[in-house]
Formats: C-alpha cells, structure tokens, sequence
C-alpha cells in the first residue's frame, strides 16, 4: 500500500504506479508478498521488495528471486536485460515520495 493511504498526503494516480511495482516483483519472483520466503524467515522481517533489492542490487544474484517456472527456462544471455528492467522498474516506483516515482505512461 503507497504511504499516501496512511499518510494525509493527497492521492494521486502514483498510488497505482506504488502498486505496480508489487505486481512486476511477483510475476518476477512468482511469489507474493504476504508470502514468507522460507520457514526461517520472521513474518515480520518478511518484505518482497527489500528481499528483491537485496537479491538482484546487493548479492547480485537476479537467479535467486525468479520464480523457479521462469528459472527453466531462463537464459542469462537473452534474458537477463528483460528481467532486470522489470526488477529496476519496480524498485523506481517504491519511491516512498510519489513525486519520484515514474508515471504510469513511463
């Protein structure tokens, strides 16, 4: 949910720009939010975007967050430009500021 919800901040069409980067980080990884990773994980300590930003911007490891029905037929070489734009995409429209984030035409 865009901070603007919970905040008084005025909404503005950048809720659903918010949103959509949900939606490409879960047809990327296959896995939902509300989802936890793994049964070591804390529910609490559970965030699909911070575990993406992680995966893909800190290990460098784009491999560990795609959803294992892509993964079989994932080819670095062809692919890896493809979901790599959708990863920076979404991260681009998290910006907690919806003045930053892109508009949806972007």
């Amino acid at each position: 949910m865009a901070p603007e919800w919970i905040k008084i901040d005025q909404i503005t069409s950048k809720v659903d720009v918010y949103s959509f980067r949900m939606v490409l980080l879960e047809i990327v990884s296959g896995v939902r939010n509300v989802e936890i990773q793994s049964s070591k994980t804390n529910c609490e300590d559970w965030y699909l975007p911070r575990w993406a930003f992680n995966k893909v911007f800190k290990e460098m490891k784009l491999e560990d967050i795609l959803d294992h029905r892509i993964k079989q037929s994932y080819d670095n070489r062809n692919h890896f430009d493809m979901v790599n734009r959708m990863v920076k995409t979404a991260m681009w429209c998290v910006q907690d500021r919806p003045d930053m984030r892109p508009s949806m035409g972007k």
